[in-house]
């Protein structure tokens, strides 16, 4: 049985054409706290006016995420959908918060039942999310690319390939 590269990869450069997109972005996230919806935002503070508020948040489905307030670590399981929520039972002040879930966390500083400062400007963005979307087009293009160009090398590289090449290219029917 011969093997005919330049089939292989016109087979594998057409599938990656009809691959749905994937997004390999983190999947743990914070999405409110009590009522203020963060808008996908990971900011290094959060300032809440009320008490006792419930973080919701969404993770790989079912799976474990560790709420750490303060000095106390609490556990959540995040439902099949990913979703998940903790209701924390603390008062007034600031407090460090650090979510996780495996080799992902959150971590930012909780000012409750405070104000935002008005001295404070439009705060400083820190996210721990890996940014995603047109990087991985550009990387299976890229990786596409370096294929063909391999193919052409392989097959131009060598004489009798290239004229087994041309002869099955030029064949007509």
């Amino acid at each position: 049985m011969k093997f005919y590269p330049v089939k292989v990869l016109s087979f594998l450069f057409i599938s990656f054409l009809f691959i749905p997109s994937f997004s390999y972005s983190a999947s743990l996230s914070l999405n409110k706290i009590g009522s203020l919806d963060l808008g996908g935002n990971n900011y290094t503070e959060w300032w809440y006016t009320g008490e006792n508020p419930i973080f919701y948040g969404s993770a790989s489905p079912n799976s474990e995420v560790s709420v750490k307030i303060g000095d106390g670590t609490y556990k959540v399981n995040s439902d099949s959908q990913g979703s998940w929520s903790y209701p924390a039972q603390i008062l007034k002040g600031d407090y460090q918060i650090l979510i996780t879930q495996g080799n992902e966390s959150i971590t930012f500083t909780l000012h409750l039942g405070q104000n935002l400062p008005a001295n404070t400007s439009s705060p400083t963005e820190e996210s721990t999310v890996p940014a995603t979307g047109s990087n991985q087009i550009v990387s299976m293009a890229m990786g596409v690319g370096v294929l063909l160009l391999a193919t052409y090398f392989y097959i131009s590289g060598d004489p009798r390939r290239r004229s087994v090449f041309e002869a099955k290219m030029l064949k007509e029917d």
